[in-house]
């Protein structure tokens, strides 16, 4: 049976920490459909949610609504996910690494955007008409069904 090559979906989804949800169903889905070993399906997902997260945490001083657009592509031996708001400006990459100090002794927070480019192979961004496009891309080596 032959492998399918490409999916892909598109959600929108509220500056609300439970629609994080949807991006997770959204991305088992193709994973499945593409048969992405469960190691780097977890590992792009750890990476999404902290990407996701980061937005809605921090993304909007006014409080108010706004939406998150992800577009998740799945190829035959990566994924890309993009993730769109209208959030302040923000660069992962140039986030600055974590101090290294003992875990009792660091201040909150920088861990997050650290590890998500530990797990994934790209991490681009760029600020487009007032909006943050921040794309990750995970490879894999898809499970050969039959074989």
């Amino acid at each position: 049976m032959p492998q399918p090559t490409a999916q892909s979906v598109e959600l929108v989804i509220r500056n609300d920490l439970t629609e994080i949800a949807h991006l997770r169903d959204g991305l088992d889905r193709i994973g499945a459909e593409l048969g992405v070993p469960g190691k780097p399906l977890m590992q792009l997902q750890v990476a999404l949610d902290e990407i996701a997260s980061n937005v809605i945490r921090y993304g909007w001083s006014d409080g108010g609504d706004h939406s998150i657009s992800v577009r998740i592509i799945g190829q035959a031996d990566r994924i890309d996910v993009e993730i769109v708001d209208d959030g302040r400006p923000f660069d992962p990459r140039q986030a600055p690494a974590p101090e290294s100090q003992p875990a009792g002794r660091r201040r909150p927070g920088g861990l997050g955007v650290h590890l998500v480019r530990q797990l994934v192979d790209r991490l681009e961004y760029e600020r487009v008409g007032g909006c943050n496009r921040t794309i990750i891309t995970k490879q894999y080596l898809a499970n050969r069904r039959g074989s």
